[in-house]
């Protein structure tokens, strides 16, 4: 049965990545959200990166969370994503992530090989940089680090739960 759940819930994240789009609204409220130095970041990843973190900033705002930064590092936590060049990863390399994720041998093997998935299972850690780099605000970059070390601060438990969420 909980198999069934995440192969249900893979495809309605697949079936979202390939037809979500932000509206004017979302896009204003990103905006509003991030600095320019950040929304300009947040233009940098493509449509189904922003589809994600702008739901995870929607329900983020359903369980209660009013915090700014953290509400920026929402929009930003998957901007380690676009690759030093600009481009971003493919769904077709994220699907290959989920899957490989689970077979440690045949992930450490396809990490040696492939950058995307390098890139995937670093994104975290390249956020934070990239964020950095960017002249995000301290406090966003430093939840992004936090989010990448695992920290403790008490509001990345609120970001989980809206992450697994959407």
């Amino acid at each position: 049965m909980r198999f069934v759940m995440r192969v249900r819930y893979r495809v309605w994240q697949l079936w979202r990545a390939l037809t979500g789009r932000l509206d004017h609204a979302e896009y204003a409220t990103a905006q509003r959200l991030l600095t320019p130095a950040e929304y300009a970041l947040f233009l940098q990843m493509p449509s189904y990166d922003q589809r994600h973190s702008m739901d995870v900033v929607h329900t983020l705002g359903q369980l209660g969370a009013r915090d700014s930064e953290l509400l920026a590092m929402a929009l930003l936590h998957d901007i380690g994503k676009v690759g030093d060049d600009g481009r971003s990863l493919s769904l077709w390399w994220y699907g290959w992530w989920v899957l490989l994720r689970r077979v440690t041998s045949l992930r450490m093997w396809a990490l040696s090989r492939f950058e995307p998935l390098r890139r995937c299972a670093s994104h975290e850690q390249r956020s934070a940089a990239v964020a950095a780099a960017a002249g995000a605000r301290a406090e966003v970059v430093a939840l992004l680090h936090q989010v990448a070390i695992g920290g403790e601060d008490v509001r990345l438990r609120v970001f989980a739960e809206a992450d697994d969420q959407c």
